[in-house]
């Protein structure tokens, strides 16, 4: 059975997931593989004012993949409503449409309890932005296209310190993180700044069928995802691991009989 396993020690956020994926299609279908399965499946969301830069990154030394959804027009002030709309609008997979629903309404409700609002009366960025539906829609279909009969994650750092948000200078994690980490497997590095993003949380609870360490099996494909706040100082990457994964019995086994 193939696995994929997230590895979020040092970090999650959207595009660090969407990074990670494609670099992990590309180990096992050659490069450009998927930044194309990527491109395909965004088409379908209709959507305008956005371009996708995508390059490759060293991070203390490691070579990592950078991706970057850039806004190139202005964008509506979106609700929960329109983000649906645009989902089940787009001729998207089961499986894509109900996660990514999933993931946005887990994003919408976190804020909706934190402001002490509705979902329906939700409007910010973090939802309403294009580069969160980009990565939140990109993410579930690179995952869909890997065909992993099993998906599970590492303990999420969550970070340290505080962060500058638009309702003030807020303590790591921010509230909505808080909400969004309710149910995971967290802790918190002594990094001093924030390492998960609401967007990332939204997608590893809606995807993570459980939190482990890396599982016994053989290893296809390592993909790496830094993001924008990664750094030599700071270096953070989202690892997407593919896996065969085998039962401990046959593999002792065949130590036995070697």
């Amino acid at each position: 059975m193939r696995t994929l396993f997230l590895d979020c020690t040092t970090g999650v956020s959207g595009d660090m997931l969407l990074a990670s994926l494609t670099h992990a299609v590309d180990e096992l279908e050659g490069p450009g593989q998927g930044f194309s399965v990527l491109q395909s499946e965004l088409e379908k969301l209709d959507l305008k004012g956005f371009e996708l830069d995508v390059r490759e990154r060293k991070i203390a030394g490691i070579m990592t993949r950078f991706l970057d959804v850039r806004q190139t027009s202005d964008q509506p002030l979106r609700h929960l409503a329109d983000l649906t709309r645009i989902i089940e609008g787009a001729d998207l997979s089961e499986f894509v449409a109900s996660h990514s629903l999933e993931a946005v309404k887990a994003l919408a409700n976190a804020e909706s309890k934190v402001h002490g609002t509705t979902v329906d009366h939700v409007h910010f960025h973090e939802v309403g932005a294009v580069d969160t539906i980009v990565d939140i829609v990109g993410a579930v279909a690179l995952v869909a296209h890997l065909q992993a009969g099993k998906i599970v994650a590492s303990a999420v750092d969550l970070g340290s310190g505080f962060v500058e948000m638009a309702h003030g200078r807020l303590p790591v994690p921010p509230p909505a993180c808080a909400e969004l980490a309710k149910g995971m497997v967290t802790f918190a590095s002594n990094s001093g700044i924030e390492r998960a993003t609401p967007t990332g949380l939204a997608l590893i609870r809606t995807l993570a069928q459980g939190f482990t360490t890396l599982p016994l099996g053989e290893l296809q494909a390592v993909g790496y995802g830094c993001g924008s706040r990664s750094g030599d100082d700071q270096p953070t990457y989202v690892r997407a691991f593919v896996i065969n994964e085998v039962c401990e019995e046959s593999v002792l086994a065949e130590h036995v009989h070697a």
